[in-house]
């Protein structure tokens, strides 16, 4: 049954798509249909060769559009993941995990499931959209973006996303409502409320951003699942030295008086250099972490969420750039949360595009912690084909 509902809802977008596409401008109704494919084979292994796993990853994503009159837009998008290999058998949950969908509505389905070989779809953006001059109210599963910070968002209240997972570029959405006023330029109120399956999974909170003496600030306040939050986040330079960052605090409802809250925050440095260089640095604390927490093996797998991004207490991150040829780019990122596992990470990338709808990459993924020494906790290597259309 989902296997059908998801074969005939995608030929309902090709359709749609070319129905529309030749009658915009005489019913002022436009519709759009772009995506892209990926396929990404990968290896992962221990201290030696002689524990590599192999996983390839066949990703399709569909965007579909459609722009009415009276400033309306509605918006499907989902995307299809195909996981074949000896990985996919030892996963410990894969499966469960895909088929999980938080949301009101369960719009995340697992039609295959076999030893080596698992299909998924998920409808991650379903929602309506208005807009005037004033107001932009959308409703609907959407894309909910308060984060400033570039690695890590505290005020990400709604769909905090994995920053290591870098195939994932359109991140989470949530079943939510969102009104935004524009007060006046450069001055926004901006609340939304997160629907969930149980009354605890619920998030509701209000932003106000505003620009002030070049340096574009924002504050918020609401309820998140079982805490109350505040929280407030900046951007802009020192210099010629971007400096942003963000922060949110945590109280439980429940005792209020008789118990501690969480504070989760972030803050980072970033400059650009001549010849195509980039750097920044990054820092997280997290006081309910704890850096004695025995360390991942793999970053794809992580749950963050907006109290709790990392489960270490402090976490520093610096990544170079560097763009070599107009086609041709790479970057390294070295992560590290110093304490009892020294927790570190290496996360080297190399892009080339090969044309102007298509890229090869490499990634990396390098885990080691220490005991009385470093020691391997998992290796993972990339390579990635994306065509868009």
């Amino acid at each position: 049954m989902r296997v059908s509902y998801i074969i005939i809802w995608q030929f309902t977008l090709l359709l749609a798509n070319n129905s529309f596409g030749q009658s915009a401008d005489s019913a002022k109704i436009k519709a759009e249909l772009h995506g892209y494919i990926k396929d990404m084979p990968s290896i992962s292994f221990g201290n030696s060769l002689d524990s590599v796993e192999f996983l390839n990853l066949f990703h399709n994503r569909l965007n579909f559009a459609l722009r009415m009159p009276g400033n309306f837009t509605f918006k499907a998008e989902m995307r299809n993941r195909f996981f074949a290999g000896s990985q996919a058998k030892k996963i410990p949950g894969l499966s469960e995990s895909l088929d999980q969908d938080d949301g009101l509505i369960d719009m995340s389905f697992v039609p295959i499931d076999e030893p080596g070989f698992i299909w998924q779809t998920n409808i991650d953006r379903l929602h309506l959209n208005w807009f005037n001059s004033k107001w932009d109210i959308t409703l609907g599963r959407q894309r909910i973006n308060w984060g400033v910070h570039t690695i890590w968002n505290p005020n990400d209240l709604f769909n905090t996303y994995n920053y290591l997972d870098f195939d994932y570029e359109e991140r989470p959405g949530s079943d939510a409502i969102r009104v935004q006023y524009n007060v006046k330029a450069m001055s926004t109120l901006d609340f939304a409320w997160k629907s969930g399956k149980y009354g605890k999974d619920q998030v509701a909170a209000l932003l106000y951003k505003f620009n002030r003496k070049g340096y574009d600030w924002q504050f918020l306040a609401g309820k998140y699942l079982s805490d109350l939050v505040v929280g407030g986040g900046w951007a802009g330079s020192i210099g010629q030295v971007g400096f942003k960052g963000e922060g949110s605090y945590f109280h439980p409802t429940t005792h209020f008086s008789d118990t501690s809250g969480t504070l989760s925050f972030s803050t980072g440095l970033d400059y650009t250099l001549e010849k195509g260089w980039y750097l920044s640095v990054s820092y997280l604390l997290n006081t309910a972490g704890d850096n004695a927490f025995q360390a991942f093996g793999t970053g794809l797998l992580l749950n963050p969420t907006a109290k709790e991004p990392l489960p270490f207490m402090h976490t520093t991150f610096l990544q170079a750039n560097k763009i070599f040829t107009p086609l041709l780019s790479g970057s390294l990122g070295v992560m590290y949360a110093p304490g009892g596992t020294n927790f570190l990470l290496f996360f080297p990338t190399v892009q080339y595009s090969l044309s102007e709808n298509s890229e090869l990459a490499v990634f990396g993924q390098h885990f080691f912690g220490m005991d009385d020494k470093y020691h391997t906790l998992g290796n993972a290597v990339y390579l990635r084909f994306k065509w868009n259309f």
